[in-house]
């Protein structure tokens, strides 16, 4: 009641300015937008539209259209305004969006209850029907082809089609927006699968280029409604769904078209009309007795069975050749009445045929010819082509039938090959050509002409090269080659469209040997790679640069240094890191779309400064640019007009003035750093500096900087005394599986008692050990001692479950890891099954071809193998499915504020989606409170460790904990 008055004060307000019309596109999508049952437009985008422009002062019109018709029309400038539209390449080709997403959504399976589906490999030959013409079908499809998943697409217009199609048993699973599953799926008999897929941000789209007051209105009212949870935004949501919506995330290979011969049949029908012969003389008489015997012969080895029937119900036989034994009858059974032709027609054809020659005879036909199935004597149904001759009296009267009767068993099922094979060829996304010997085009498919813009009249009887984008450079000869000798090839090819576009395809070309008398053909399947390589330069591309504002990343900066400090034409080089002031304060108080705004304006600032430059975004708030022989006065001078041109003021897209500034720290080489990595240190160090003493400076890099690497120093030189002396400890966590409350495992925990400092945190060392490589030694004597505590607990009768030990970087680098492990596990005949190796993403990300090697090495030894801290490194679905691993933990500072943090919930449920989906058992570690345990179970997660149960023990204690 307050929204309707609310909302009809303001309807009053906006009548006494002049109304802007604004036109919306209203399609068929509950309950984002739909037409009620009333005929009223209804939905969460109308409802939000609807109070946009009761204070906008706008007058609404709603356009009833197609999904794909309203998209055309808002692209044209017909439609203002089309709601609930994803962000795509080719959507913001044609379309402009606000910046602010409207709702927050993600697509789900629906299965029908006689399937079993729990991960996307149960897809696999499963009939899926998608929404036709939708951004996310492209998607999906994408990420289906990508782990190998055949299967049948089943496109549709809108949802209710969808589930109607899966209802009724003529697909599988359907796969469309939650937000619509969720209230239809029970109507329809179907259930929910936990495969989730594509997580979707839904804005309002406009043409163009057009109407941007609009976008900026809209997203002016979603930036204050959704920044206050009290506000009308969620009283839509909440009425709607009956939550606030969460949000998933769950990160090419194509499928071959078997083209079948043609089966050639030939069927000799021989008919012998008998005639009695009377000679008068012995001669004569010997030569129709060996005439008879030739056609009897001739019968018998035939193909055909010869029938003679009265034209009387069920059609007694009075003739019937003694080849029907191939059926499995004797004539005996046929010429004594014991059995007449109708019998042995199929019960389901019978009528039918019955029917055909009462109508045939009734037209006075003289011959005839059907087709129908009969019955072998064990029962077993074969088809006929059956011949009739009709013989009449002289009234015209039917006086007998006589029949020849084929199987055409054989023939019929290669026809349903061919018309099957037909049905996929037309209806396949690769191309196919089929060429004769000479390479001249007999048949192209739909495809075909899709891809290149030919139409098949355009195309029949030209050579297959007609599609060369450069003749000159024409593979034909190699390509003619191969297939002679191997009767086929596959590779890559450059061809040229009819508008003459040039793309890249990968084609497979097979010869089919014709039979006798047939002539050779060639088939070709090609696969347009335009998409796939624009893709994989994306994919490049942002592999080196930053996506936020497309300057090189960390990655790619370190790669430019370390080419310049190898190159001879250098004699010195500055690095300058750039850290903006007062970014945070910003980014807090406006949110992030402001913050990343402002970093792409900033981007532009030095971009125009240091044009010419090497400038890169090292994430954050932080940039570094590279000069080159500059002086130290000159390094200064460029540092203050950084400095200067970041704190001009700068306007945010709401219109807001703010200002920042900047912090620059420089180092130089070779006067100090001689390594990329050192010099990159020693500018953070020095920009450290600088932010400290004031914000808003520049500082070089001195030997005063230097102290933390003497304490480096110090540290390596105690870290080595201690692993002598022996002052390490290990410590075990245990884990715990989340539904039955046992443990069942551990994770061994280095502790560092210090003689003269006590118990020294890992935190204060690990690090350390990294980089000096002392962790390999460290590492060692870990899993050395693990393997031992663990075989001495099974031989005293303790229950001792799987044991996990963390192997570092430098570990898994190392070119002895395997034989070191494997060396360990003999000498202390501790079971390999039972040892589980934790590793960090990172580390797997670097030298990743090597990484894989080595993983599948220790897994051939017949350990277990986990990602540690997942989440908070690539977090790539793309690679981590390349690696043999067997468990994903959840890093804890994910878990930490699962009770409070919306974000961390949902990259929590991802992880689980995602480990799932890959069979992959997920562990939690940090959980802490009943809170947390409660979210990992309503979300699957398997186990779990943290303090809530136990903090880690040492042995003796652990010991106690397994003996109870």
């Amino acid at each position: 009641m307050l929204r309707l008055m609310l909302l009809s004060s303001l309807l009053l307000l906006a009548a006494t300015v002049q109304a802007r019309e604004v036109t919306v596109g209203l399609y068929e999508n509950d309950p984002q937008v739909f037409r009620d049952a009333e005929g009223h437009a209804s939905g969460i985008f109308v409802e939000l539209i609807e109070l946009i422009a009761a204070e906008e002062g706008w007058r609404l019109s709603f356009q009833e259209c197609a999904w794909a018709d309203c998209l055309e029309q808002t692209a044209r400038g017909e439609i203002d305004l089309m709601p609930d539209v994803a962000i795509s390449d080719r959507h913001e080709a044609r379309l402009d969006f606000h910046t602010v997403p409207a709702l927050r959504s993600w697509w789900q399976v629906y299965r029908r209850p006689d399937l079993e589906v729990n991960s996307i490999f149960d897809l696999a030959g499963r009939r899926i029907v998608f929404l036709e013409g939708s951004t996310q079908r492209e998607r999906i499809a994408a990420l289906l082809d990508e782990f190998g998943i055949d299967y049948e697409p089943v496109l549709v217009e809108n949802f209710h089609a969808a589930f109607e199609t899966v209802s009724a048993g003529r697909t599988d699973v359907a796969v469309v927006n939650h937000l619509f599953g969720s209230r239809y799926h029970t109507d329809f008999g179907l259930e929910r699968t936990p495969v989730v897929m594509e997580p979707s941000r839904l804005f309002f789209a406009t043409g163009e280029g057009r109407n941007p007051e609009l976008l900026d209105a809209i997203d002016r009212h979603l930036t204050q409604w959704q920044d206050d949870h009290d506000s009308v935004y969620f009283d839509i949501i909440e009425r709607w769904l009956g939550e606030r919506p969460r949000e998933f995330v769950p990160g090419w290979v194509g499928w071959l078209v078997s083209i079948g011969g043609l089966l050639m049949l030939a069927a000799l029908v021989v008919a012998f009309r008998l005639r009695r012969v009377s000679a008068s003389h012995g001669r004569h008489l010997t030569e129709t007795r060996r005439a008879l015997e030739t056609a009897y012969e001739v019968i018998e080895a035939s193909p055909v069975v010869l029938f003679r029937w009265q034209p009387a119900p069920g059609w007694p036989v009075d003739f019937v050749s003694g080849n029907v034994a191939r059926w499995g009858y004797t004539p005996e059974e046929f010429l004594s009445g014991e059995r007449r032709f109708a019998d042995i027609i199929h019960p389901d054809d019978l009528e039918r045929v019955k029917i055909e020659v009462e109508e045939r005879l009734g037209a006075g036909a003289m011959a005839y010819r059907q087709e129908y199935r009969i019955l072998h004597a064990d029962g077993s149904p074969r088809w006929v082509g059956d011949l009739t001759r009709v013989f009449r009296d002289d009234n015209g009267n039917v006086d007998r039938l006589e029949g020849v009767v084929t199987d055409i068993t054989e023939q019929r099922e290669g026809d349903r090959r061919q018309r099957e094979a037909a049905t996929v060829l037309e209806n396949t996304i690769e191309g196919v050509i089929i060429t004769d010997v000479s390479e001249r085009i007999v048949m192209v498919n739909r495809a075909f002409q899709a891809l290149t813009g030919y139409t098949e009249d355009e195309v029949l009887g030209r050579p297959v090269t007609l599609l060369d984008a450069d003749p000159a450079a024409s593979p034909w000869r190699a390509i003619r080659e191969e297939v002679a000798v191997c009767g086929h090839w596959q590779g890559e090819l450059t061809s040229r469209r009819k508008n003459g576009e040039i793309f890249p395809e990968l084609r497979a070309i097979s010869r089919i040997v014709g039979r006798t008398g047939e002539g050779d053909h060639v088939v070709h399947l090609f696969t347009d790679m335009s998409r796939l390589r624009a893709s994989e330069a994306r994919l490049d591309f942002l592999a080196r640069h930053d996506a936020l504002t497309d300057l090189p990343n960390r990655a790619s900066l370190l790669s430019h240094l370390r080419e310049r400090v190898a190159s001879a034409d250098v004699d010195a080089l500055a690095l300058l890191l750039i850290d903006l002031d007062h970014f945070r304060g910003v980014n807090d108080s406006y949110g992030h779309h402001m913050g990343d705004t402002l970093l792409r304006q900033a981007a532009e600032r030095l971009e125009s400064l240091l044009e010419g430059r090497c400038l890169a975004r090292l994430g954050g708030d932080e940039f570094a640019v590279l000069a080159e022989n500059v002086n130290r006065t000159e390094l200064a001078s460029l540092a203050e007009m950084i400095i200067a041109a970041l704190s001009r003021p700068w306007r945010l897209d709401n219109g807001t003035e703010v200002r920042l500034g900047a912090s620059v720290g420089i180092t130089c080489y070779p006067e100090f750093g001689s390594s990329p990595e050192a010099l990159l240190q020693q500018a953070g160090a020095a920009v450290y500096r600088a932010k400290a003493e004031g914000r808003g400076s520049v500082r070089f890099f001195d030997d005063s900087l230097t102290a933390s690497a003497r304490q480096r120093v110090e540290m390596e030189t105690r870290l080595r005394r201690a692993i002598e002396a022996g002052e390490f400890e290990l410590y075990y966590q245990p884990q715990v599986d989340v539904a039955s409350g046992q443990i069942i495992g551990a994770e061994a925990l280095v502790r560092w008692r210090d003689g003269d400092r006590g118990l020294v945190p890992p935190d204060a060392f690990i690090r350390v050990a990294e980089q000096t490589g002392i962790i390999v030694a460290l590492g060692e004597w870990v899993l050395r001692e693990t393997c031992r505590q663990g075989r001495e607990w099974r031989d005293a009768g303790l229950p001792v479950p799987r044991l996990a030990v963390n192997l570092s970087a430098r570990q898994l680098h190392d070119e002895s890891l395997v034989e070191r492990v494997r060396t360990v596990l003999e000498e202390t005949g501790y079971p390999p099954d039972q040892l589980e190796l934790e590793l960090t993403e990172s580390s797997l990300m670097h030298q990743h071809e090597r990484s894989v090697r080595v993983l599948r090495a220790l897994r051939g030894l017949g350990l277990h193998l986990a990602i540690d801290d997942f989440g908070t490194g690539y977090s790539s679905l793309a690679y981590l499915r390349q690696f043999p691993i067997d468990v994903l933990k959840i890093d804890k500072r994910f878990v930490d504020d699962l009770a409070e943090n919306n974000d961390d919930r949902e990259i929590a449920a991802a992880i689980l989606a995602m480990g799932h989906a890959l069979r992959l058992s997920v562990i939690a570690e940090g959980v802490e409170t009943e809170a947390q345990l409660a979210f990992l179970s309503a979300n699957d997660c398997d186990s779990y460790q943290g303090y809530l149960f136990s903090p880690p023990l040492p042995p003796a204690a652990f010991a106690r904990l397994l003996s109870e």
